[in-house]
């Protein structure tokens, strides 16, 4: 009984400790703008064609919106003649690395995660539009710098941004630490020893 305790804390320790990929993170982004879009005065009993109006390289994620919105009460169909029709837009998603860094003198090389997603939508009903609604909503966190390639997927070009290039003054003032350390070391070691 203690054993499996054990197992089930550790196994559930390393499960909280992973760290979000950029896919998962554009996801929940996705979530929060149907979120919004949940929360307009709109009849979602009533069955909309959706339409999803963006750049081919977002093409995949179209499924995610629809199962998200399917989550929220939307309803589909597939009749082109339907009036009723639901536009979602993903004008943009940015991924960026915009700063590199340590974590102290001598700790690891650290970066920081920026993820936007600009989108929009818009009813149409019976030939008339309702306003369109544009949406910008960002993350950012900090990430370990050899965690950088287990969080990109190069099946999605946009969650794999340029990879920052380690700091030049950081690169040669630690060794440059490193060694006036171990000279001074040296030194009162022979200095001390004599007196």
């Amino acid at each position: 009984m203690k054993l499996t305790l054990i197992i089930v804390f550790a196994f559930n320790f390393v499960l909280v400790a992973q760290t979000k990929t950029n896919l998962e993170i554009v996801d929940s982004l996705i979530g929060v703008s149907i979120s919004k879009i949940n929360s307009t005065q709109i009849d979602k009993n009533q069955n909309f064609e959706f339409k999803f109006n963006s750049p081919q390289e977002f093409s995949a994620l179209s499924n995610s919106v629809i199962e998200k919105m399917q989550n929220v009460g939307f309803k589909f169909n597939k009749d082109e003649n339907n009036s009723e029709v639901l536009n979602y837009s993903i004008k943009n998603i940015l991924v960026e690395y915009p700063e590199m860094f340590r974590d102290g003198i001598f700790g690891e090389y650290l970066v920081n995660r920026k993820v936007e997603l600009e989108s929009s939508f818009y009813f149409s009903a019976n030939g008339n539009l309702s306003k369109v609604e544009n949406f910008v909503y960002n993350y950012s966190d900090t990430l370990a710098y050899e965690e950088i390639n287990s969080v990109q997927n190069i099946a999605y070009g946009f969650t794999s941004p340029e990879i920052p290039s380690e700091p030049f003054f950081s690169s040669l003032v630690e060794p440059t630490i490193a060694i006036g350390t171990a000279a001074v070391a040296v030194y009162l070691f022979f200095n001390v020893r004599s007196k």
